[in-house]
């Protein structure tokens, strides 16, 4: 019998943080749908669609009992805290990061989080990094792909990693919108489709400038089947082979590194799931359902999971093991 699963991509989103986001004076814009979902836009682009009012969070463990699944670690997603006001932006990461272990702390041990950091005050994420990051209930950080407009390879960012290497920090690192909204505003797709682009950037620029290399420490987890790396698998190394600047800063191939990262299975779509599957190894992959935010409930996922054609063993890896073992969660939690 398989243990319950451990999803590592859920979210949620205090009241003081959507509150922010409102703000005239946040940088973002925002509207309501027909839905009821508060649509925040950064940079004239979709970043986020946020049911109002969030279901509560016995509504949520009541989900995660249909579904089996035993644990959540919840994340604020994007656009996160990175282009609001720096005289904001501290207060409200310590109130966000107590809140959640506060939350996660109610629940039984059904509920863990990655911590937000005030990036990119680089002295400040570090102090709030030792804060938090030694919290039983913190199982890691939250970064999205960009972060006020710099890449995750960016020089400003280096100290951050050094630290988090150290540390053997896992970093769960969730699409936003691009650097360069110009083409994405219309039809939401910036958060439609170019959220998996930036994910695949993001690994790319990780990559070929050596920093995934450099900061061998990190543990990386990215979402979503990490984008579009499994179906431009072959290109990562191809592109090493032909241009100098692609290898001038690594010395293991790209898809030596690309297998030692981690992938969380949001996607309803089995066949890309295969995809994945074959093409990374299979101890790579942690169980996620991206809830609130998908409509329903969380057993879409599980089913998409279930139909990819896994063997037992490997199924049950993905379900659980693979996330016990990262995050350092230990036996079933009983309901």
């Amino acid at each position: 019998m398989l243990d319950g699963l451990i999803d590592v991509h859920s979210h949620h989103y205090p009241d003081s943080y959507l509150a922010a986001c409102r703000r005239p004076d946040s940088g973002l814009e925002h509207y309501v749908r027909d839905d009821g979902r508060l649509v925040v836009v950064q940079d004239g682009a979709v970043a986020a669609a946020v049911p109002q009012p969030l279901p509560p969070m016995d509504h949520r463990l009541a989900l995660m009992d249909e579904a089996a699944v035993d644990i959540q670690v919840l994340s604020v997603s994007a656009p996160n805290v990175f282009r609001l006001p720096a005289s904001r932006r501290l207060s409200l990461t310590r109130d966000l990061n107590d809140e959640l272990d506060d939350l996660t702390g109610a629940s039984g041990g059904r509920l863990r989080f990655f911590a937000n950091l005030p990036l990119p005050d680089i002295d400040a994420s570090l102090a709030e990094l030792d804060r938090v990051l030694r919290r039983p209930r913190v199982v890691g950080v939250m970064l999205c792909t960009t972060v006020d407009r710099r890449t995750l390879d960016d020089p400003l960012l280096a100290p951050l990693w050094e630290e988090l290497a150290r540390r053997e920090a896992v970093v769960f690192v969730h699409p936003t919108t691009a650097c360069c909204t110009e083409g994405l505003r219309d039809f939401a797709l910036s958060l439609a489709l170019d959220f998996l682009a930036e994910t695949t950037n993001a690994v790319g620029r990780l990559l070929y400038s050596g920093a995934l290399e450099r900061y061998r420490g990190i543990r990386w987890i990215f979402t979503h089947l990490g984008g579009t790396v499994p179906f431009v698998f072959h290109r990562f190394d191809n592109y090493a082979g032909q241009f100098p600047e692609c290898r001038r800063h690594i010395t293991a191939k790209p898809s030596a590194q690309l297998r030692e990262l981690f992938f969380d299975t949001v996607s309803t779509h089995p066949a890309a799931m295969r995809c994945a599957f074959e093409t990374l190894p299979v101890s790579q992959f942690v169980f996620g359902t991206d809830y609130p935010h998908v409509p329903g409930a969380l057993g879409v996922f599980v089913e998409t999971l279930e139909a990819a054609g896994l063997s037992p063993d490997d199924l049950a890896r993905v379900r659980r093991h693979n996330a016990a073992a990262l995050l350092g969660l230990g036996g079933r939690v009983s309901r």
